[in-house]
């Protein structure tokens, strides 16, 4: 009977060792992590370790020697396990749980400060305007009126002075640039003549009656419904049953 060998995973980090050794790597200084990276509550003291970058319970906190327990570099459960070169290494507690506690609230007040609590909600679809309301579709408005006013006044003005530009022929870079407004300018008021000319002849159109439609379509109807009673050519399959030829009228029982 043969076995599978199982696969080395990382393994939970103990709270508690009993174990004398210590690494060789110099202490952990408390008061040179950040707040942040430490945790002084009783019962769940811990910090990140600076070689792995997880989080290490501290065993031995209130003893002369505390330490971190050895651990893995990865989180348990992960496969090939690493043994971190932080592990059993000295830490020494050289800050005060009351000033840490200060230090860690006003780091999270910061923090919270820095989040907006601004909601940017995503901009709607524009919704079409629909065909009953196509009539009330402005036309150009008195602000892109004169807007082509001015662009048609500036390219006169600027034909009357410049030398260039005068003759008809050439054209220098700032009469193009001018031309080239006027002619944007020209399109958007012509676009905003034909969207309303447009509005004007849907809202004028008259709607079909449901009687009109109904005569539209009735040569149709009658085609279809004499195609239908027509028997089909051949004799009926044996066994199957008759196939009605009168209108089943269902009826009232009387008492």
């Amino acid at each position: 009977m043969t076995t599978a060998s199982g696969i080395p995973k990382a393994k939970e980090r103990k709270r508690r060792i009993r174990t004398k050794k210590t690494s060789s790597l110099p202490a952990v200084l408390l008061s040179s992590l950040p707040a942040i990276h430490v945790n002084l509550l009783a019962g769940e003291e811990s910090l990140i370790c600076p070689s792995c970058e997880t989080w290490c319970p501290i065993t031995g906190p209130t003893s002369t020697a505390p330490k971190l327990v050895p651990h893995h570099r990865g989180r348990a459960g992960t496969s090939e396990p690493h043994r971190c070169v932080g592990s059993l290494r000295r830490v020494e507690i050289d800050v005060d749980v009351a000033d840490w506690g200060r230090e860690v609230a006003a780091a999270e007040a910061t923090a919270t400060g820095r989040r907006s609590s601004r909601v940017n909600r995503k901009p709607l679809a524009s919704v079409p305007t629909p065909v009953h309301r196509m009539a009330s579709v402005p036309g150009p408005s008195a602000r892109l009126l004169a807007e082509q006013a001015r662009a048609r006044a500036g390219v006169d003005r600027h034909r009357s002075d410049c030398s260039t530009c005068r003759t008809g022929q050439a054209r220098c870079p700032v009469g193009r640039q001018l031309e080239i407004r006027l002619l944007h300018t020209d399109a958007s008021v012509r676009l905003a003549h034909e969207q309303h000319e447009s509005a004007l002849r849907a809202a004028a159109a008259p709607a079909i009656p449901r009687a009109q439609q109904w005569r539209q379509v009735k040569d149709h109807v009658s085609r279809a419904n004499q195609q239908r009673r027509k028997m089909p050519a051949g004799q009926a399959p044996l066994g199957s049953p008759p196939v009605p030829l009168t209108t089943l009228r269902p009826q009232r029982p009387t008492r």
